[in-house]
């Protein structure tokens, strides 16, 4: 779905973005598998580009929550792994992305490495909520509605302390 918005730039909620990423000895824990902490920083930044890809410009935004995470199984040195994001939410000011960690190789069988969906606002200069001017949309799958449910409803003009 590509839309206008308000401010009469194209704007689309439609884009899939993908960021991808070699595990090295850094991002490793005490099992030598990735460290969850540094998947869960990947996945914030591939939702972050997901969320500002939305917009002809750049927009700011605020993270504001990790609506669920789970990972499901371990990346290793040396794998390549690629993030995923897609919108799968939109409200007044807030955008809601699905994230999708795979590994790259072998390509005819990817191994799901995390499944994630993070929350973030618009905000104007001051820290306040203020309306995108994207079109609203709901998210789409079993129980898909539920997983947003208890999104924050951030009304325009609230402050957010980031």
């Amino acid at each position: 779905m590509s839309e206008t918005s308000n401010n009469g730039k194209h704007d689309r909620t439609d884009g899939v973005t993908t960021t991808t990423h070699l595990v090295k000895g850094e991002d490793l824990n005490h099992h030598q598998t990735l460290y969850a902490g540094r998947c869960v920083e990947w996945c914030v930044q591939a939702a972050y580009i997901a969320a500002e890809s939305c917009f002809a410009d750049a927009t700011p935004l605020v993270f504001m929550s990790i609506r669920s995470l789970s990972m499901r199984s371990p990346a290793r040195l040396g794998e390549l792994i690629q993030y995923r994001g897609t919108v799968d939410y939109v409200g007044a000011s807030t955008i809601g992305i699905r994230v999708d960690v795979q590994t790259v190789q072998p390509r005819d069988n990817p191994r799901t490495i995390a499944t994630g969906r993070f929350l973030f606002c618009t905000v104007d200069d001051a820290g306040r909520a203020v309306s995108h001017g994207l079109p609203e949309k709901e998210p789409a799958g079993r129980g898909a509605a539920a997983r947003w449910k208890d999104a924050p409803h951030i009304e325009p003009g609230v402050t957010l302390d980031h």
